[in-house]
């Protein structure tokens, strides 16, 4: 009798771990990504594109770079490994008027742009590299779109946020002082 429980105890364990590798990851709703393939080279960012195949994912936080790859850390790798395109757009709302410390990392273009203003750009080729910018946002509905692309060789990409007062930048996506992101 001991070994049929025995038995039947380690058939439940490999069960629920094979039910646990079939179920695919995934996060919380909060930012709309489009992904698109590009049908040849990709020079910077806003060269006309030519898109072959694309896809829209929902992820949790703008946290896409591992190991130099565009990989996020519960969804894994994202995309194609060259020349592509992902396209994030929020629309959000902020509570009080605040100047906004922002940092985009990047390894290849990027533009930011709010409410229809562009507010940092890298537009060419690079290692990934952080840059940070500020704009101040009025309390009220707004629009973020956050446009990279990946050329060749590694990838990544980050997006990061705080008001003024605020030290310590979080990833966009997660709760930020201030910030109310709206279903995408």
């Amino acid at each position: 009798m001991l070994k049929n429980t025995i038995f039947s105890a380690l058939l439940l364990v490999f069960i629920a771990l094979t039910i646990n590798q079939l179920i695919p990851p995934s996060v919380d709703p909060v930012l709309k990504m489009v992904l698109s393939k590009s049908q040849g080279q990709i020079n910077q960012i806003d060269q006309p594109r030519q898109i072959s195949d694309s896809r829209t994912l929902l992820i949790d936080r703008v946290e896409l770079n591992a190991n130099n790859h565009f990989k996020h850390p519960e969804l894994g790798v994202l995309g194609w490994s060259e020349y592509f395109y992902a396209d994030i757009t929020t629309s959000f709302t902020v509570a009080e008027p605040s100047r906004y410390r922002f940092e985009v990392g990047s390894d290849d273009g990027y533009q930011l742009e709010i409410d229809g203003d562009i507010i940092c750009q890298y537009k060419r080729d690079r290692p990934f590299r952080r840059n940070t910018c500020m704009h101040r946002l009025n309390a009220g509905q707004h629009q973020l779109t956050l446009r990279y692309f990946q050329g060749y060789g590694n990838a990544g990409l980050t997006f990061k946020a705080a008001p003024d007062g605020v030290n310590k930048l979080k990833f966009w996506g997660e709760k930020i002082k201030g910030i109310d992101y709206q279903a995408p």
